[in-house]
């Protein structure tokens, strides 16, 4: 990720200001890319007014003169940038439909990592400092997360700076120091630039942040901000559903990968579940989130998928038991198979959502274009992608569906999905080590291999199997004993996406990508 600021002009509205650029993943297409700026004045007599702008890259083309992306803010500021060969410095234009074209500004480089993960978080606010800074816009940019020695960057200009300058900027590029974490789940670290300290703390859910600036003399003031990064587009949602697996923080290491990592913000991901879920006594939520039954998942699947439009992404998890039943259609496999919720009516009993209707109502209501992803602790099978009609879809699922999932793998007292536990730490390691979001494949091909090294490692239940001799031929759950082999599976028609080029949980860069068609394609079948 990169952050570049510096000056820029435009028009009667923008005179000498202070302008951040933040690329939060990489340069591709698609890719997010978010600008923060102030208006000398709005044309509206309005002074002072923040502008926080995030959009997506539209156009790529590299050149002897160097790499040029586009990008257009409000369906009516086009930027159109050029990034110097080491990546030192940004030079744009901004044109508008009336034709109106600035002159070039170049910003110079104030971070730069080789990480592609988008973990950046952005807040912005309202700085006053004595007589130096009145009303001033404020930038805060976190590009991995609050811990000691996590980079941070602070960009503002004074009003006047003391040596007399107006509209002087001011970048601070610093890393925290002395972080805590309070038993409210807030984070607070403190860091500085020699002459200011700053103390930042970011609230649990991460939607806002509070500086308090001060100097060695002691004046001090407070600045509130609200975030205001890429997240904020909506394009990225999510449904996360747990019934009847147990009551393990396994769906909450999901949500804050999505959310810490992914670029998911978090009002756009919802978890449907029972915290008290004990064999005797009655099943609860008592957090506010909705119950797990099958007709709230019909209700917000349908709305995930019905809200979605070409290059957003949707994500399903669910953790959830399958099962199989005669096939009252009588199609190929002659089964009907589906995942378990509780009943609507009755949260103690049971109730099925087959996979016909999963199928027809991703293919009644999906977008050409939408990246429709499914992590799954069990599998039900191709049948959730059409065992007769192409569906959009990619899957990824815990285990065979002739198998049985067995949560294997205890951490801090919690007994987890071995398979979901993967996927969350795999991101993490890549975060870790400032290496780029993965592809599908690639994602599948690492989440099994830290399970094959778990199970050498004796950290697994015997329950839990690990891989058949032959994966391609997957060994049944054995009743008897009540253990089982486990064989992930990727699952999706070939025409809808490329596994071995498209990043988990991003927008489709292909121009064929999110339509559904081809062959139906399961790996390690079909990969071996």
């Amino acid at each position: 990720m990169y952050v570049f600021n510096g000056k820029f002009n435009w028009l009667d509205y923008a005179e000498n200001e202070n302008i951040t650029v933040v690329v939060p993943v990489g340069f591709a297409l698609n890719d997010p890319i978010c600008a923060y700026w102030q208006w000398t004045d709005d044309g509206e007599g309005n002074k002072k007014v923040n502008k926080s702008q995030v959009g997506v890259i539209s156009s790529v083309a590299n050149s002897v003169d160097g790499y040029h992306i586009g990008f257009t803010f409000e369906n009516y500021y086009r930027f159109d940038a050029t990034f110097s060969d080491d990546r030192s410095s940004l030079t744009f234009t901004i044109s508008s439909p009336e034709g109106n074209l600035s002159d070039p500004f170049t910003l110079p480089l104030q971070y730069g990592d080789a990480s592609s993960i988008p973990s950046t978080s952005v807040y912005t606010g309202k700085l006053n400092w004595l007589t130096y800074a009145y009303d001033e816009m404020v930038t805060l940019v976190v590009p991995s997360g609050v811990f000691d020695g996590a980079p941070v960057g602070l960009y503002h200009q004074w009003t006047v700076s003391k040596e007399g300058d107006a509209k002087r900027n001011h970048s601070v590029n610093s890393t925290f120091r002395a972080v805590t974490v309070g038993n409210n789940g807030d984070v607070t670290g403190t860091f500085d630039d020699g002459y200011y300290t700053f103390e930042v703390t970011i609230p649990d859910g991460g939607q806002g942040a509070h500086i308090y600036m001060s100097k060695s003399s002691g004046e001090n003031t407070s600045v509130s901000l609200t975030q205001a990064d890429f997240r904020g587009l909506g394009t990225k949602k999510a449904l996360i559903i747990r019934f009847g697996t147990g009551t393990d923080n396994g769906i909450f290491l999901v949500r804050e990968m999505l959310t810490r990592h992914l670029g998911f913000a978090t009002v756009d991901v919802e978890l449907c579940y029972f915290d008290a879920n004990g064999q005797s006594g009655p099943k609860q939520c008592t957090q506010g989130q909705d119950p797990p039954t099958a007709g709230h998942f019909k209700e917000k699947f349908q709305h995930l998928l019905s809200s979605a439009s070409a290059g957003d992404v949707r994500f399903l998890c669910v953790d959830v038991h399958g099962t199989t039943y005669p096939d009252g259609d009588l199609q190929q496999d002659d089964e009907d198979r589906g995942w378990v919720f509780a009943d609507d009516g009755d949260w103690a009993r049971k109730s099925v959502v087959y996979d016909d209707w999963i199928s027809d109502t991703i293919r009644n209501n999906l977008k050409p274009g939408v990246n429709l992803t499914i992590l799954s602790s069990s599998c039900i099978g191709g049948g959730v992608l059409g065992a007769t009609s192409a569906t959009p879809g990619v899957i990824l699922a815990g285990c065979h569906e002739t198998q049985f999932n067995v949560k294997g793998l205890t951490v801090s007292g919690s007994t987890l999905d071995p398979w979901m536990h993967a996927m969350t730490l795999v991101i993490d390691n890549r975060v870790r080590r400032k290496r780029g979001v993965p592809s599908y494949s690639v994602l599948f091909n690492e989440a099994k291999r830290y399970i094959v090294r778990q199970l050498a490692a004796g950290d697994l239940s015997p329950e839990y199997k690990g891989p058949s001799p032959d994966e391609t031929e997957p060994i049944p759950y054995h009743r008897q004993t009540e253990t089982s082999n486990q064989d992930p599976q990727l699952s999706f028609y070939s025409g809808y996406i490329d596994p071995d080029s498209e990043r988990f949980l991003f927008p489709f860069t292909m121009a064929s990508g999110g339509r559904a068609g081809g062959d139906t394609t399961r790996y390690p079948r079909d990969e071996l």
